[in-house]
């Protein structure tokens, strides 16, 4: 009895006057909603693939009931500790079919595999002293959800994250936070294992002032580890610790707060390999009336690799003038030095001058828009070896869009990719392909690899350097724009880069520019239906040193509202690229459909169509995709479907999936 006095006295002492005297709030425990439910999931997923003489086909099918709850309480009193509990028993099943198919030895291996288990899902969250200036925050979170991967059907991946997130407020100058959280993600199937772990602590200190002025200081360090990829191949472990220091300020001086000075710095630091990165940006922006500002930025990065010897540094420094004497003219003047150095490789200096001015004209038919630029830089390179490594450069692959890599000149024999987390090596003309296409190295995903559609990879190669020398360049721009009639507009673009070599001697071509682009869009709202319009057409001519081309654009598209709540938009297009020195050209064609369907009685239905096919490389890439959404609810009752179609090929690789999910929920109370 004593130590329940002493309790609610201290629990007396800690809330507020107003809550202590809630004695309707007062409890020491209540229970203040639940909700329950049951969910039924049948997913069925067929899969094709045709690659190198092989078939293989994967028939997928899942069925999942799972019963959950969900409480909401408190003990004491609701501002002294809430409790949210959700959980849920999960009953999955799951058949795989996989045929594989061989013209070579005209042999077919089949073989079935069943899965039944009951899985636990939990989310909880215990939140204590909300309102006071220290309110903390402690969470785990398991569940089980279904992840498809590429040619063997999916797999049920369990995810673990607990962790505390503490906050202190009006107690210090500066408001403090502190969480710390562990996240884990495992589960596996015949192409694709997924086993990584995070640890990860952050603490962060704010602090505004009245006057608007802040700055910001966070503290992150983190442990990870990755056993990630394909289990048919070699997977080495990667263990990886980060530490990142990050300072970011905002001041704004002056009565009418006429000078901005914005800053970040930040210390990266992380093995594995080892690599030490430090970042020191700050910009000002000064007001000097209403016509009338200038801009000032600077930038310093020195980044090092102790395992390979490399070290980097660069600078980059620019004022520049902007003056808007009315709001139909304005223009700037900007200066700007460049430095970068690679330590015992590769030292560059550049200065420049660039200058930009526009003019807007009313006419009596329309609106002309004219700007012209002019600029001047001069680089100095000197190189004391033929190459450079570029490591880990991190690019994100999306369908099967070739992606240009960050340096010119890349030689391709040294060219290394790695899936993300570094535990696997990936394999050209299996994972992906290289194209060459003038100056650039481009990297393209191939469908029947083990890089899955939107996965980022790390790419390392080696690149040249031309050798030592100076060169400089003068640029000019011009474009007009003409807005006639309301929606009609014509445009005209005009570029030329002109690179001159000074002294030296670059082992490497330059690349001089001349390109002039004309084009015409229309925008039509038409009052039939309230239907709006819109179109564009586009043609580039390009004649460089290293890769001339020309380019030939046309894009429709349509916005339609239709009856009974239906939204219909409909897009195609056309683009042609011919290379005149490489066969990797584009013609590529472009459908695209979308409708939405707002029906009565909680009915929502949204389909979409995609189609795209693309004859002007030296490989065919075509893709066809189809999907519908649907969704209905009745009181407590839900019921949604998903169904999706994809069919790809690219070269002699062919691929066809189709999926339907359909999942029934019924609110228990």
């Amino acid at each position: 009895m004593r130590e329940i006095v002493l309790t609610c006295v201290a629990l007396l002492l800690i809330l507020p006057p107003e809550f202590a005297s809630a004695a309707d709030e007062l409890a020491i425990f209540r229970l203040t909603n639940i909700q329950a439910y049951i969910e039924l999931l049948n997913r069925k997923n067929v899969f094709n693939n045709q690659a190198t003489g092989i078939e293989t086909a994967v028939d997928d099918f899942r069925s999942q009931i799972e019963i959950g709850a969900s409480t909401r309480s408190y003990i004491f009193h609701p501002k002294l500790l809430q409790i949210s509990l959700s959980g849920s028993l999960l009953s999955d099943r799951q058949d795989i079919s996989r045929m594989q198919f061989s013209a070579a030895t005209n042999r077919a291996t089949q073989s079935i595999s069943r899965q039944k288990q009951v899985l636990l899902n939990i989310d909880t969250t215990l939140q204590l002293l909300k309102d006071k200036p220290f309110p903390t925050t402690f969470s785990y979170l398991r569940e089980n959800p279904v992840v498809r991967t590429g040619l063997e059907g999916s797999f049920t991946q369990t995810t673990e994250r607990y962790g505390v997130d503490f906050q202190l407020r009006d107690v210090l100058p500066v408001s403090l936070s502190i969480n710390a959280f562990t996240d884990s993600f495992f589960g596996e199937s015949l192409d694709r294992i997924v086993d990584f772990t995070s640890d990860r602590i952050t603490i962060k200190s704010r602090k505004t002032f009245s006057s608007g002025d802040r700055f910001a200081l966070s503290y992150e360090m983190s442990n990870r580890s990755s056993r990630n990829g394909d289990p048919r191949r070699t997977i080495q472990e990667t263990l990886r610790r980060s530490r990142n220091l990050a300072l970011t300020s905002n001041w704004r001086l002056g009565v009418r707060d006429q000078l901005h000075i914005d800053q970040a710095a930040s210390f990266n630091r992380r093995d594995n390999p080892d690599v030490t990165d430090f970042n020191f940006s700050p910009r000002i922006r000064w007001l000097h009336s209403s016509t009338l500002q200038s801009r000032y930025l600077y930038s310093f990065n020195q980044s090092e690799r102790p395992e390979s010897m490399i070290k980097n540094r660069t600078e980059r420094a620019s004022a520049a003038l902007h003056y808007a004497p009315t709001p139909k003219m304005n223009g700037f003047v900007r200066a700007n030095v460049d430095q970068s150095e690679e330590k015992n490789r590769l030292l560059q200096n550049a200065f420049g001058l660039t200058s930009r001015g526009s003019y807007k004209k009313d006419l009596k038919i329309g609106q002309l828009n004219l700007s012209l630029g002019l600029g001047y830089e001069r680089k100095d390179r000197e190189s004391l070896v033929t190459q450079i490594g570029v490591i880990e450069e991190a690019v994100e692959l999306v369908g099967t869009v070739p992606i240009s890599l960050s340096r010119d000149f890349v030689i391709i024999d040294t060219v290394t990719v790695r899936n993300e987390t570094g535990t696997q090596i990936l394999s050209e003309g299996i994972d992906y392909r290289l194209i060459e296409v003038g100056s650039q190295t481009q990297i393209e995903r191939l469908i029947g690899g083990s890089i899955l559609d939107g996965e980022t990879v790390l790419v390392d190669y080696d690149a040249q350097t031309g050798g030592t020398f100076e060169y400089s360049q003068t640029s000019q721009t011009a474009s007009a724009d003409f807005k006639f009639a309301k929606y009609h507009n014509i445009f005209l673009r005009y570029r030329n880069n002109k690179q001159t070599l000074e002294s030296g001697f670059s082992t490497l071509p330059f690349n001089s520019v001349r390109s002039v682009e004309v084009g015409l869009r229309e925008q039509v709202p038409l009052r039939w239906m309230g239907l709006q319009l819109y179109g564009e057409a586009r043609y580039l001519h390009q004649d460089e040193d290293i890769n001339p081309y020309e380019q030939k654009s046309v894009l429709v598209s349509v916005q339609a509202p239709l009856p009974h709540r239906l939204k219909l938009n409909l897009s195609a297009s056309r683009n042609f690229v011919d290379n005149l020195n490489s066969v990797e050209d584009t013609d590529m064609t472009v459908f695209n459909a979308n409708l939405n369907w707002r029906a009565r009685r909680n009915l929502n239905v949204r389909a979409e169509g995609y189609y795209d096919k693309d004859t002007g490389g030296t490989i065919l890439r075509s893709t066809t995709k189809g999907k519908l959404r649907a969704q209905w609810r009745y009181r407590k009752i839900m019921v949604a479907m998903d169904a999706m179609y994809e069919k790809q090929q690219q070269g002699d690789i062919k691929s066809d999936n189709y999926e339907i999910w359909l999942r029934i929920r019924r609110e228990l109370f």
